[in-house]
């Protein structure tokens, strides 16, 4: 019999996902069946894979070494040191990973870039300080993510329910406040409260701003701060979170971002695209210890107000 404690990593999980990530190379079925067996108990009892488990659980595998052994993958430790040249950490504790992502690296994987995506990076970063352990039962990951040529600021869940408590955050609208800066076209002034309809062209990867009634909402908030040679820094308040909204939202008025040539925007001088980058996530609402109002900021990438000052000279 194998026995294995339950730490506060992986709070709050099903038993039957742990399971499924502890046992990985077995199948689904697989499990199951060593759970209705008996084979597989939780604190010395018949386990039926809906308990959330809690720090000091224990676990016990009534199966062989072998059959264990067999079920499970061993994951490599090595990252390579190379990778935490593309991490700038704003804030990490225990539960929480805050980055500042550079223009042009992808968030996740899958895109059309030969860049690192950052979660590859940070995992890498979180294997060599051992938060991320070899056979981990739970990969950390990242709450949000920053379109390529984006910058700013992305929260990463180091355990399981710092990761579920974020998720939701972003998924309820006003839960987390989100500040952008912004280089647009044109000379804009004042502030503003942007509502319209949205939608997405998942084939195109555009977003539209559509008259049609039965499309979602978008609503945008903005503050220019400065204009200089015919383009605008402004300061932009995303209130729902679409995909490519601010970006879309400001080229619907006539103000696309400098150098997002994707909404019409006019090429820049620099290789980094559109002039975005997320400035400072503020809390609305509690977040696991982290009190309403808590912030965390990034400053833009160097050249980024000059990018836009420069390139209005005629």
């Amino acid at each position: 019999m194998t026995r294995l404690n339950i730490t506060a990593t992986d709070t709050g999980r099903r038993l039957d996902k742990f399971l499924m990530a502890y046992l990985s190379d077995a199948s689904r079925s697989f499990i199951y069946k060593l759970l209705r067996k008996k084979r597989i108990k939780l604190n010395g009892k018949r386990a039926e894979g809906s308990e959330l488990l809690q720090p000091g659980d224990m676990i016990e595998f009534h199966i062989s070494q072998e059959t264990l052994n067999t079920s499970r993958r061993e994951s490599s430790p090595a990252g390579v040191a190379a990778t935490l040249l593309n991490i700038s950490i704003v804030y990490e504790d225990q539960d929480l990973l805050i980055l500042n992502k550079p223009a042009g690296q992808p968030s996740h994987g899958g895109m059309k870039s030969k860049a690192p995506h950052l979660l590859s990076s940070v995992l890498d970063y979180l294997r060599q300080t051992g938060a991320y352990p070899p056979n981990a039962t739970f990969t950390p990951a990242l709450c949000n993510r920053l379109d390529v040529n984006t910058s700013g600021l992305i929260i990463c869940g180091k355990t399981y329910q710092a990761l579920r408590a974020a998720n939701a955050l972003f998924a309820t609208p006003g839960a987390i406040l989100k500040q952008y800066l912004a280089i647009v076209e044109g000379e804009l002034t004042g502030t503003a409260t942007l509502k319209a309809h949205y939608r997405k062209n998942t084939a195109t990867n555009t977003a539209h701003i559509t008259q049609d009634p039965t499309a979602a909402q978008a609503i945008t908030q903005y503050t220019s701060i400065a204009t200089s040679g015919g383009n605008s820094l402004v300061s932009v308040n995303p209130i729902t979170g679409r995909s490519h909204q601010i970006r879309a939202h400001m080229a619907s008025i006539g103000h696309p971002l400098l150098g997002d040539k994707k909404y019409g925007g006019k090429k820049t001088h620099s290789r980094r695209g559109h002039l975005l980058h997320c400035n400072k996530l503020t809390l609305a609402v509690p977040l696991l210890d982290y009190p309403p109002g808590t912030t965390w900021e990034a400053e833009p990438p160097a050249g980024f107000v000059d990018t836009g000052k420069g390139l209005a000279r005629p």
